[in-house]
């Protein structure tokens, strides 16, 4: 009898715990609320996600050598999970890859370019695939660099030389996988309230 109502007491049991979700399940199924990151939490920056640019100081074929340095910068904050990691205004550096002058007979000027690294907090992240006027989408090719020399790019040739101006956006890609702690947004200024009011305002104002 004792072993009978034993049996009865544990099959109840179960019972009531397969129909009463855990904690764990209760949770995954109920309604979750975003998390803000925390500024300092470590985050992974997948290869290959894009980060756009701008370069920092003048390139002609004129001037330019293979092998020469040029300054670059972040254009827009590169978020992950909302979280800024590289924020706009980061320098970085680029690289001439290839330089040819103009030449007689209608030979035009040739530059080709490639992004090397961005600087955050000291850390060097990686860049590739470099592409001179991509601004706001993502038009990067798999190719470390491009040569502009006519079509769409035609307005940075002048007099057969390659010209990049300065401020000349592009974009890139992360090389590879890198970890980099979540930056602290800076904070939102405040909008000016406008206090104006029109004429047909102030009247009505006076005689209420």
């Amino acid at each position: 009898m004792i072993r009978l109502y034993f049996v009865l007491w544990a099959l109840a049991t179960l019972a009531i715990a397969q129909e009463t979700p855990a904690p764990a399940e209760a949770a995954i199924s109920a309604d979750i609320v975003p998390v803000a990151i925390a500024p300092g939490t470590a985050l992974v920056v997948p290869a290959l996600t894009p980060v756009y640019l701008q370069i920092d100081e003048e390139l002609s074929s004129k001037t330019c050598k293979p092998g020469d340095h040029f300054r670059l910068s972040i254009a827009e904050d590169v978020r992950i999970g909302g979280a800024i990691v590289i924020p706009a205004g980061s320098a970085g550096e680029g690289e001439v890859i290839h330089a040819a002058k103009s030449g007689g007979g209608g030979k035009a000027g040739e530059l080709i370019l490639a992004a090397r690294y961005v600087k955050v907090g000291g850390q060097e992240v990686r860049l590739r695939s470099f592409i001179i006027g991509a601004s706001g989408k993502d038009h990067t090719a798999d190719a470390l660099a491009t040569s502009f020399v006519a079509g769409p790019f035609a307005m940075f040739v002048h007099g057969g030389q390659v010209v990049f101006p300065r401020g000349t956006a592009g974009s890139a890609k992360t090389a590879v996988e890198t970890q980099l702690p979540a930056l602290e947004a800076p904070p939102v200024a405040p909008q000016p309230v406008d206090t104006t009011t029109t004429g047909e305002e102030d009247h009505e104002a006076k005689t209420s």
